[in-house]
């Protein structure tokens, strides 16, 4: 449903801040932002810490320098994820937003000042980018308020998938699949299952060997889950005539029908 709140994290625990608070652009800076910084404040306060294959990261700084939010803008984890949200053959056309969020110090319209911001700096940078697609998460639940306000094109929601967790901490599907297919990055994300509790794989054990032992000794737990709302930010006229052959679908107005593993959803 739509909400007074806005949703905030810190520490990977949401937070929620009043709508109708308004910032002072005054207090704020948005620069881009170095991967090691946007890396670290990804992994100590977001929901998901680990850090996505980003092209650019955008962070918004409040008093003193500190840093109190980031865009992370990453490479998708297929192309068709671009291809189908944009409707450019190209995938490097377009990136995703893989990563966004503030801390609570943040006034309540913070998302769209921020994120309008940092869509400039990701044209800045690569202008040969167009378009961007952001998901929002109903299990974190999120419908995408913010992107609906900055009249991202809503194309709908995606199919459910399965999400995995380590002692409650949701595992990308992306790192999953570095670890089995033994990919560049496989090693650091080992390091980051084991970090999380998991055992390290055994000398002779192959990867896929390692994930299946996870799983049957419920260290690695699976679980069916919602889709994501997807939404398309198209930054030229040229995404914009790409983007009329898609759907533009009305606002969603309110969650799913909530997970029983996620009753926080209803609160949102």
């Amino acid at each position: 449903m739509l909400t007074t709140r806005s949703q905030r994290w810190r520490d990977r625990r949401a937070r929620f801040v009043d709508d109708l608070t308004v910032i002072d652009p005054r207090d704020f800076a948005v620069d881009q932002l170095d991967p090691k910084p946007a890396r670290l404040f990804v992994a100590a306060h977001h929901y998901l810490p680990n850090y996505p294959a980003a092209q650019v990261a955008v962070g918004l700084f409040g008093k003193q320098a500190a840093l109190v939010g980031v865009a992370v803008f990453a490479m998708p984890s297929t192309a068709s994820v671009i291809t189908r949200h944009t409707g450019f053959t190209d995938p490097s056309q377009g990136t995703t937003l893989a990563r966004f969020f503030l801390l609570p110090e943040v006034a309540g319209n913070g998302e769209t000042w921020f994120i309008a911001r940092a869509l400039h700096e990701l044209r800045r940078e690569r202008p040969h980018i167009e378009a961007v697609v952001s998901y929002s998460d109903p299990q974190a639940g999120h419908i995408g308020q913010c992107y609906a306000a900055l009249s991202g094109a809503f194309r709908g929601m995606t199919r459910p998938r399965t999400a995995y967790r380590i002692a409650g901490i949701p595992i990308a599907g992306r790192t999953l699949s570095k670890i089995r297919l033994r990919e560049r990055g496989a090693a650091g994300a080992i390091d980051q299952l084991v970090s999380l509790g998991a055992p390290r794989p055994g000398i002779t054990e192959e990867p896929d060997v390692w994930l299946a032992r996870l799983r049957r000794n419920r260290i690695l737990v699976a679980d069916r889950t919602l889709g994501l709302f997807a939404y398309c930010f198209e930054l030229t006229r040229a995404a914009r005539r790409q983007g009329r052959a898609l759907p533009r679908k009305p606002y969603p107005k309110q969650l799913p029908p909530a997970h029983p593993r996620f009753p926080f959803m209803e609160a949102a």
